[in-house]
């Protein structure tokens, strides 16, 4: 991918009049040749001044950071910022600078999208299958730094969209696309799963070296004759949180095999019900080398009557349902998925001199507990709607050993059940 053409204004004053001047010259000769043609030369003087006025907008907006973007995409993300703002009843500001919008529950933006046109919202599942913890996690996460925030009652949160975050990827559909833009190269490896305990961390990305982001999380997937996936997890992306480099819960997923049916979090599908536990959300407890593991819960599975597939968290605070994907947003995956994943992914600009981002704790699984990132307790559900233990014939896939690798050490500490490491320092691979 080639670097894309970008003009930042120094001196805004300056470049206004140089603009202006040049408006003016050429309108100036424009209207020599349109002497005695009034419903031209209005054109052109409305054409000049809305020329100028968008140009003024870019400047004192600074729009200029990776791309530079055309009026018509600039025109397009402002239509997108406006559905996907809604307004809202209350608004919640973190210390993190994060901004949440309370919106009404039947208002939130997935219900604008076109397969759910008369979606009535459920509120909770008819039933969930119950899974038993193995060891009690000390883990407290919560929207806000105080227990008894969250949105008033018949709202939920919907983290707002800046038009910073959509300039820095180009375009719309680059902002909701899995890898950002075109030219990213994923690195991961997975083995089957559905619901997980893991462990938090906070991977530090390099964005000077093109690292895009650091993951780990559970896929979902059914694989014909499109694929379709539902993904969750923690991530580390600060090209899409506007600089953060904190962890977050994160889901996405997509219709079509990550074309253009897809996104992040509760933009495009996802029907967020709980008041305060929201993808997207900071996780502001991480786990230490030799200290304490933090640890979230998480759980997709799929609900009878209606089949939607539901979203569970689960910390020391206890279980929520935090929303729902509704089955008709699916083709291949509204009845079952054929595959389930557990694991870590990077992405990285290809590019000479790139490096790749380290995963989960940036440790190797060889050092172990209280260094290296983990998963377990990882289960499935089978035909009665019991969460059971995942097949122990895991199919493992380390595409890129000498940076991230996966280790069995399933007898190191008992308590905490089947589990595998995972990870790496990322680097040059």
């Amino acid at each position: 991918m080639a670097d894309a053409n970008c003009y930042c204004y120094s001196d805004h004053r300056e470049e206004i009049k140089r603009i202006a001047l040049f408006i003016a010259r050429s309108s100036s000769r424009n209207l020599q040749e349109l002497h005695g043609d009034s419903v031209a030369m209005a054109r052109l003087m409305n054409i000049s001044l809305f020329t100028l006025l968008l140009i003024l907008a870019f400047v004192s907006h600074g729009f200029c950071d990776d791309f530079d973007v055309s009026v018509e995409e600039y025109v397009r993300m402002k239509k997108y910022l406006a559905s996907v703002n809604k307004p809202p009843v209350t608004t919640i500001t973190t210390k993190a600078g994060d901004v949440f919008d309370c919106v009404d529950i039947n208002k939130q933006p997935s219900l604008d999208h076109p397969l759910l046109r008369n979606h009535t919202v459920q509120l909770e599942p008819p039933s969930f299958p119950p899974m038993k913890k193995l060891r009690p996690s000390s883990y407290i996460s919560m929207m806000t730094e105080k227990d008894d925030e969250g949105c008033p009652l018949g709202t939920v949160p919907m983290i707002r969209v800046h038009m910073k975050d959509l300039l820095k990827f180009g375009s719309v559909e680059n902002y909701n696309s899995k890898y950002g833009r075109s030219g990213y190269q994923p690195l991961g490896q997975g083995a089957k799963h559905q619901a997980m305990t893991i462990n938090v961390w906070k991977p530090v990305i390099n964005t000077q070296n093109n690292e895009v982001f650091s993951l780990a999380q559970l896929w979902v997937v059914n694989s014909g004759p499109v694929r379709n996936t539902i993904e969750a997890g923690w991530h580390v992306y600060p090209a899409y949180h506007g600089g953060s480099t904190e962890t977050r819960l994160f889901i996405y997923s997509t219709a079509d095999n990550y074309a253009t049916v897809d996104c992040y979090n509760v933009k495009c599908g996802f029907v967020q019900v709980h008041p305060r536990i929201t993808p997207g959300m900071i996780l502001p407890k991480v786990s230490t080398k030799d200290g304490t593991q933090e640890e979230i819960t998480i759980s997709v599975y799929k609900a009878n009557n209606p089949r939607h597939w539901w979203l569970g968290y689960e910390d020391s605070n206890g279980y929520v349902s935090v929303g729902y994907w509704p089955e008709n947003l699916f083709n291949s995956l509204v009845n079952y998925a054929n595959r389930i994943t557990w694991g870590g992914e990077t992405a990285s600009l290809v590019k000479p001199g790139v490096t790749y981002a380290p995963m989960g704790s940036a440790r190797f699984p060889s050092e172990g507990y209280r260094k290296a990132a983990y998963m377990r307790n990882m289960k499935v559900i089978d035909s009665s709607m019991q969460y059971v233990d995942a097949p122990s014939n895991l199919i493992p896939s380390t595409p890129t050993p000498q940076c991230y690798q996966l280790g069995d050490n399933a007898a190191d500490v008992p308590t905490l059940g089947p589990h595998f490491y995972f990870g790496g320092p990322g680097g040059t691979c």
